[in-house]
């Protein structure tokens, strides 16, 4: 977990960008697997390209992680973060939705957006 800040919500905070475009290639960036305590959870997102506005804060890459999680019936929600540094923009935030607290999270979507 020292790639990512986790909130007193247990909301697990990633550290790249998803502004404008991100394109999710298969094998290449496309799996996500978190864990925790007792449990753990795979996605795999489509591949496609997925726009991400900060200014109406809207991501089509959020949208495609709740959509694969609503697929499987998984207790996890993707919300879309915003940190203003030099620059203001937007990263994934994962949170658990049964009050369990998300220990390590894995795979080729977290190397490009969460590492």
């Amino acid at each position: 977990m020292n790639s990512f800040y986790t909130d007193e919500y247990k909301r697990v905070w990633g550290n790249q960008t998803i502004n404008g475009e991100v394109e999710i290639i298969t094998g290449a960036n496309d799996e996500l697997n978190i864990f925790t305590d007792t449990e753990s959870y795979t996605l795999t997102l489509r591949p496609g390209k997925y726009h991400t506005e900060y200014t109406t804060n809207v991501s089509a890459l959020v949208d495609e992680l709740n959509h694969q999680i609503s697929i499987s019936t998984l207790p996890i929600v993707a919300l879309l973060g915003g940190y203003h540094k030099d620059e203001k923009y937007n990263i994934v935030v994962l949170q658990m939705t049964n009050g369990k607290e998300i220990v390590d999270v894995t795979g080729t979507f977290f190397d490009s957006y969460f590492a």
